[in-house]
């Protein structure tokens, strides 16, 4: 019997339920202040930090997991997940049934999530440039463009997905990507820029 086992792992099993109800009650609580539409059933793992431009708007779906804490995914966190609006009618909308792990989203037009997506640790999300090309514009102006992703999506850690972009139903974004460009649904992609690698069978999936 491994008993050292055992005991950690029934101790880890303790301080992330602990965890769990405390951050859950103070999160629902900031997300309230803040004017941000949240569902029943999430669960939050350290503090996610919430900020909402005036007149935009950020509504996340029932039962979606939010790890900051840096122990809480094996997988290791580095930051908070951290989800804001940038501008004036920016929205994002974060589906049912999603898990982000130290995500950071970004929107200053349109970020969409469907249900079911997984994001793994320390992934970034952004609809935006934040800064522009040009030197003598840099720090004033930006591209932008909405940045779409469907349901049953799995993104893996460290992955980066830019303006633009339209991600589709089950597709998998390997772990490290840079995703420049659309990805079709049923397709594993990955790399920097992003690839397609091959197509995913399915059998009867879910969209």
């Amino acid at each position: 019997m491994d008993f050292s086992g055992q005991v950690f792992r029934g101790l880890r099993w303790l301080r992330l339920l602990v965890t769990r109800y405390i951050c859950t009650a103070v999160n629902y609580v900031v997300t309230l202040l803040k004017g941000v539409k949240i569902g029943g059933g999430c669960r939050f793992w350290g503090v996610t930090y919430f900020s909402r431009y005036v007149n935009s708007s950020i509504t996340i779906g029932s039962n979606c997991s939010f790890r900051s804490d840096k122990r809480s995914n094996l997988a290791g966190v580095n930051r908070s997940c951290i989800v804001a609006t940038h501008g004036r009618d920016a929205k994002i909308v974060i589906g049912d049934n999603c898990g982000l792990s130290g995500t950071v989203i970004g929107a200053a037009t349109s970020v969409s999530i469907g249900n079911n997506v997984m994001i793994g640790a320390n992934s970034f999300i952004t609809d935006f440039d934040w800064h522009s090309l040009y030197p003598e514009t840099r720090n004033t102006t930006f591209a932008k463009a909405p940045v779409n992703i469907g349901n049953h999506v799995w993104i893996a850690a460290n992955c980066t997905i830019l303006k633009g972009v339209t991600i589709g139903d089950n597709a998998v974004i390997g772990v490290n990507s840079v995703v420049l460009s659309d990805v079709p649904s049923n397709t594993l992609a990955a790399g920097n820029p992003c690839k397609i690698i091959k197509q995913i069978p399915v059998n009867g999936a879910n969209s």
